[in-house]
């Protein structure tokens, strides 16, 4: 089975679809297919993953979902993700992020969880997305829309999620890394993120409501506070030598920047 890698869910997999507004069905093709997905914008959207038949395995955030026939995951469309399928027949429903959210504040959405075995509501949902799955190519339009109205309520059947604040939980790991990679003159944003497996738009905005800064500008920021503390405690270091430990290029540039954010020079600085 050859791995299929792309920026946005291949269309060959998927063998019909239904827009219902701002949601989307799309019954999956039955042959056995891998796909590696790296998205390039942004959908906002949460989608259901439902295993109709034979099974799979979604690896997303850190985590992986071995989906049994029957159970069901979610996915988050602005992560990379590889998921696998057997042969068989599977439901994809597409809704929009914050719709489920807003609706539904408490529920755990975590994506590449396998679903529908282990806890009543969970159970009660996976049924329903199964009838739904085999029976929904013969409904019309708005009796789908009306069913998928019923699933959206139905997901608030299932537990609710520990209260972590996961946009906090991924600026503590950013700045963790970063410190421990000050150093590295060829640290880049996209590394951070990259560690994280989220895109550097969505690690940029939760750091700049955490801290007011993105992460070059916080990169850059701790780079120069190291530098300048450095520049106080060791007075027999040369301005080269710092500015080489905390990761800049030269120390024309170094000096720079540091004149930008102190209004003098590393010299000056010192004997201030």
């Amino acid at each position: 089975m050859e791995l299929i890698k792309n920026a946005t869910p291949p269309e060959v997999l998927v063998e019909h679809s239904v827009r219902l507004g701002e949601s989307e069905l799309l019954w999956l093709r039955p042959e056995p297919f891998a796909v590696r997905c790296e998205p390039e914008r942004e959908q906002g959207a949460l989608k259901l993953v439902v295993a109709v038949e034979g099974g799979g395995i979604l690896q997303q955030d850190g985590r992986q979902a071995v989906l049994e026939e029957g159970a069901f995951t979610w996915l988050q469309s602005d992560v990379p993700f590889e998921l696998t399928m057997a042969r068989g027949r599977r439901l994809l429903l597409r809704m929009p992020a914050e719709q489920v959210r807003r609706r539904h504040p408490e529920v755990d959405l975590r994506p590449a969880v396998a679903r529908g075995q282990h806890h009543a509501g969970e159970r009660i949902l996976a049924r329903l997305l199964q009838g739904f799955a085999l029976e929904s190519r013969a409904l019309s339009a708005p009796s789908c829309a009306a069913t998928v109205n019923t699933l959206l309520e139905a997901v608030g059947l299932c537990p609710r999620a520990e209260v972590i604040d996961a946009a906090l939980v991924r600026v503590e790991r950013a700045v963790a890394s970063i410190e421990l990679r000050l150093g590295e003159p060829g640290l880049q944003p996209e590394d951070i993120s990259r560690e994280q497996g989220v895109s550097r738009r969505y690690l940029d905005g939760v750091l700049k409501k955490a801290t007011g800064r993105t992460l070059a500008d916080f990169i850059r920021l701790r780079r120069l506070e190291r530098a300048a503390e450095d520049l106080k405690s060791r007075p027999e270091d040369l301005t080269a030598e710092v500015a080489t430990r905390w990761g800049f290029r030269d120390a024309s540039h170094f000096t720079r920047l540091f004149r930008q954010r102190y209004g003098t020079t590393p010299t000056g600085y010192r004997r201030q």
